[in-house]
This record gives C-alpha cells, structure tokens and sequence, in this order.
C-alpha cells in the first residue's frame, strides 16, 4: 500500500506552496474524497456503523442499489438521496460504481477495499444468509444448492461488474486471465487494498482524514447473529472433502486476485501458481444453466417473502 499524506499534512503543504507561489487555494482544493468499497461478507457493517455514527451525514453516504428496470440501462447505484457533494467526505457500499467519480471531479479520490478468500467468503456468506432467513421465518438450504447456485468467482465479478462497471457482454467473453489482469489493473488505482483481517488498519487509515476513532466495534458477525437465531454456522472442516475441491478449483481467480493484494502494508505481492487457462464456451454454459436451476431451487427451499435481499445487506 502505498501511504498518503494525511488532510493534515496536504493543507499545510498545499498552503505553504500557494503562499510561496501568491495563490489562493480553497478548502475544497486540499480535502480528499474517500469512497470504500464494500465486497459482501468484507467487514462492510463495521465499517459502516463506525462512518455513521462518527461522521456527520452531510458528510458520509452510504450508497444504494437501484431498483427495478432502470438498473439495466442506468447505473447500479442511486444518488438521488446524496448530499451535495461539495460537503461529502466519504461514501461507501456494494454498489458503487467508478463513474460516481464523476461527481467529485475538482476532489482527490481516495479508494480503498478489503478482500477475502474464496472459500471463507462463500462460507461466511451462506452462514450470513440462512440466519438472516430464518430470523425472517424462512427456511434454510443446503450449502450444496448454495454453492451451484453461486457464479464463479464471485469476487472479481463483482469487482469488474459492479465497481468497474464493466459491461455484461465484454465481462462473459474474458478469459480468467483476462479478468485478472482488467482486476489487477483497476486495483492499482486504490490507496488501500489489504485481507478481511486488516479492517483496523483500514479504520485507521480512515481516521487520520475524517476526524474519527481509530477503532471501530465488528458488526453483523455469525457471533451476533447467533444470539438471535438458531444455526450453527459451517466451517471449513463442515465440507465435504470433493465440495472444498470444487470450490478450489472453480474459484483459482479468486485466489489468486486476494493473494495478490491480501498485504495491505507491502501492496500487491507474487500469488502462487494458478491455472488460469481460458475456459471452454461449453462449460461456461452448462455451468450457467446449472447455476439458474439451482437458484430456482434455492428459492423454492427457502420460501418466498418478497423481493431476494440483495448483497447489500451482507457485510
């Protein structure tokens, strides 16, 4: 990661260089713009809270997913509930894209992420979900129905996707190779990327610009939740040996991408060796067909209760 002069230091900077050149420069022009973004089951939730209940709202956002037929032709996030820009801080959420930017062009953009591995997302994830059904009176399914119902990869998809707001037909067509170099190449515009594990430092990170604590309180973890619901939430060593191998072996993208950045401190590091070799048309297809069914049966499983809460509940 590569470390940023703090708000304080770039006021005092850019003030002694206008003074010394007889230029003006405003407040705007040394406040940096910082947008987190949120993978679901990435200690969003606690970040969240802590920006909410520390930074003023005209100066924190936490960003939404548009809904309905208008997220086809428009953009995934909705801002018509947004301060006016010139008094935000901070935005964070699943479903920020790039072209948010746009708004903030006269700021400096500060991005930063936290990532996880493959198999503890998917994990996390599915534990996250059957307690959040079962405190809405839904039933769970299997982590094997969970599974086959879930795109490969999910991670860097959805970072190329939703953040990168790559299109749908130029996303289907990429190699994973492919894939890992347009994740690699929008990652290296970030000023903090670093594992789940690294959340405090991310807080801290946050502070030195926003005015906050340094520390912040986890939220929306299994712990919690299992307070309120009854499940005992799965591990690693809950499946099955060939399942755990499959979600290897299908995810190697996602292993690779989080190896990669995983290291806050030291930014992006040597991965180990994956095969990232471009997958046949043929299975790509059968694995979306079969991706389709078993969402059909996952929501038969559970019941129906309205509208599928989206990723933007997870954290």
């Amino acid at each position: 990661m590569t470390q940023r002069p703090n708000h304080t230091q770039l006021q005092s900077e850019s003030a002694s260089l206008a003074q010394a050149n007889g230029v003006h420069l405003g407040e705007s022009t040394a406040r940096p713009f910082h947008i987190v973004f949120h993978i679901p089951r990435c200690a969003g939730q606690t970040v969240h809270h802590h920006l909410s209940s520390h930074v003023p709202p005209e100066r924190y956002l936490r960003v939404r997913k548009r809904r309905g037929p208008g997220r086809i032709f428009l953009t995934q996030y909705r801002i018509d509930d947004m301060p006016d820009p010139q008094t935000l801080d901070v935005i964070s959420g699943h479903w920020i894209g790039r072209s948010i930017e746009r708004s903030f062009a006269d700021r400096r953009i500060v991005r930063s992420i936290l990532l996880r591995d493959p198999v503890s997302q998917f994990l996390s994830h599915y534990n996250y979900r059957m307690m959040r059904y079962l405190s809405q009176g839904l039933r769970p399914y299997s982590i094997d129905i969970a599974y086959r119902a879930r795109r490969r990869n999910f991670i860097t998809n959805f970072i190329l996707r939703t953040f990168a707001e790559m299109p749908w037909p130029r996303l289907a067509t990429m190699s994973t190779a492919e894939k890992y170099a347009e994740a690699n190449a929008f990652l290296s515009g970030f000023d903090f990327v670093g594992d789940l594990t690294r959340c405090d430092e991310l807080i801290g990170f946050l502070a030195s610009d926003l005015g906050i604590p340094a520390e912040a309180e986890l939220r929306n973890t299994s712990q919690q939740w299992r307070e309120r619901v009854d499940w005992t939430p799965l591990g690693e060593s809950d499946l099955s040996p060939g399942l755990l191998d499959r979600i290897k072996q299908d995810n190697m993208l996602d292993q690779k991408l989080w190896e990669t950045w995983k290291d806050a401190h030291k930014g992006p590091s040597q991965p180990g060796s994956h095969d990232l070799r471009r997958d046949a048309a043929a299975k790509r297809a059968s694995t979306q067909a079969s991706r389709l069914l078993n969402q059909v049966k996952r929501r038969v499983r559970r019941g129906w209760s309205g509208p599928d809460a989206s990723a933007d509940s997870s954290a």
